[in-house]
């Protein structure tokens, strides 16, 4: 229950997209303000997003789980 890799270095602009290759369901959320969210995504199911400014994000299912966007 991570998100892997734990850190994206990238573009403004560039798309990003999320994988669940877990067996559990879990979200993708900004984490200072909740600016974005993803819907819940079950197993092999994805999100995908443009990216325009640097991010904390977790899973609102599972806390520990956390992950950094970062644009340069």
């Amino acid at each position: 229950m991570k998100f892997v890799p734990g850190e994206l270095v990238l573009e403004r602009g560039d798309t990003v997209v999320f994988v669940n290759h877990d067996l559990l369901r879990h979200d993708i959320t900004e984490l200072s303000g909740k600016a974005w969210s993803s819907s819940s995504l079950s197993p092999n199911s994805s999100w995908t997003m443009v990216v325009e400014k640097s991010s904390d994000y977790y899973c609102s299912f599972h806390p520990v789980m956390k992950g950094r966007l970062v644009v340069k």
